[in-house]
């Protein structure tokens, strides 16, 4: 029988609680130590996932000097990741961090060459890439039914002015929708299409009845890597009918187009419609996948330590989703379009 895969948590916040108990319940894993420098969180491990005491820790580096591990899950803030990052692969430690990889590209950049200077797996979790719709849409285009692709046009549309405590955080932070919500959308706009962007025009707006200090909403012209044009628009203060947080997809081609929308309730599942020209749509089945969303990106992440499949989301391929959200907030701060090699090229991203 094989030895489980030894996982150290960083970060303990709501969300991280949430990947505590998903790690604590996967199979071939063993959450080893957690690490969390609020009393409460530490406390919170102790009690409610059993740790013992001597596998709380207040700093990863104490941590990581006490506790021997395989792997380290990296759920702390954007702005932490970097350091927290870079502990975990000097231990010799595979991670998985949570998105966004890094706050820059150039932080990025460095993390991607610090993972293969230490000849370990530096992985991003996108969780959305591992919900039954995005593998139904990605299969279909992937296997050639629209053909060449001609245009994709994506739609994200939720109303969060009251959806978090008045002293949220998302409230108050510079280019909220683009910062902490289109990572995921940019993503799957890679993974749907195959393709990189090339060139983003984007442009936001305030929402006057709304608490956001800054741009709730925004608009991006991007074209892909070989010409193709994509059109997205995101709003956290939507005041017309909302979307799945995977939000709504169509994908035109030569010889049709498909439609990823619903979900609005339950983003697992949508409808994925397949329109050939001249054919009536038809609605395609789901699959039934072995790991979903957050579950999905850890059980591809162990399967990739233990020898399996190479991971979908390296940090080497992810920073091309990164850059296109920072694309976007140049495009909007200059009120030009931004090429996205520009972003890269002085990092050395390929």
């Amino acid at each position: 029988m094989e030895r489980a895969i030894r996982v150290l948590q960083a970060g303990l916040g709501g969300f991280g609680r949430g990947w505590a108990s998903i790690v604590r319940d996967a199979g071939g894993v063993e959450l080893v130590a957690v690490v969390d420098p609020a009393d409460e969180a530490r406390e919170w491990a102790v009690a409610e996932l059993g740790m013992g005491q001597e596998r709380v820790f207040g700093s990863l580096a104490e941590a990581l000097s006490e506790i021997q591990c395989d792997a380290v899950l990296v759920i702390t803030p954007p702005v932490t990741h970097r350091e927290a990052v870079l502990e975990a692969l000097g231990a010799g430690c595979h991670v998985l961090v949570e998105k966004p990889l890094a706050t820059t590209i150039g932080d990025a950049r460095e993390l991607i060459v610090a993972a293969e200077r230490a000849n370990r797996l530096l992985v991003v979790s996108q969780n959305y890439r591992f919900r039954p719709p995005a593998r139904a849409a990605r299969e279909v285009i992937a296997g050639g039914a629209l053909g060449e692709l001609v245009a994709i046009r994506g739609r994200f549309a939720r109303d969060t002015r009251t959806l978090w405590p008045p002293d949220n955080f998302r409230y108050a932070m510079r280019h909220p929708v683009v910062l902490d919500m289109s990572i995921h959308h940019a993503d799957l706009l890679r993974m749907l299409t195959g393709r990189n962007v090339a060139r983003v025009e984007a442009r936001s707006w305030r929402a006057p009845d709304s608490p956001y200090v800054h741009d709730p909403e925004v608009v991006a012209l991007m074209e892909l890597d070989d010409g193709i044009p994509a059109v997205y628009e995101a709003s956290w203060a939507a005041r017309d009918e909302e979307t799945s947080w995977n939000a709504d997809w169509e994908v035109i081609g030569e010889l049709g187009r498909l439609r990823w929308s619903g979900g609005r309730e339950d983003p697992f599942a949508g409808e994925v419609v397949l329109e050939e020209w001249g054919r009536r749509p038809r609605l395609l089945p789901l699959p039934d996948l072995p790991a979903i969303d957050r579950a999905g990106s850890l059980r591809a992440f162990l399967d990739a330590i233990a020898g399996g499949a190479p991971p979908e989301t390296p940090a080497a391929d992810n920073i091309h989703s990164l850059a296109i959200v920072l694309a976007c907030v140049r495009s909007i701060e200059t009120g030009v379009p931004v090429e996205l090699s520009d972003l890269l090229v002085s990092t050395g991203a390929e």
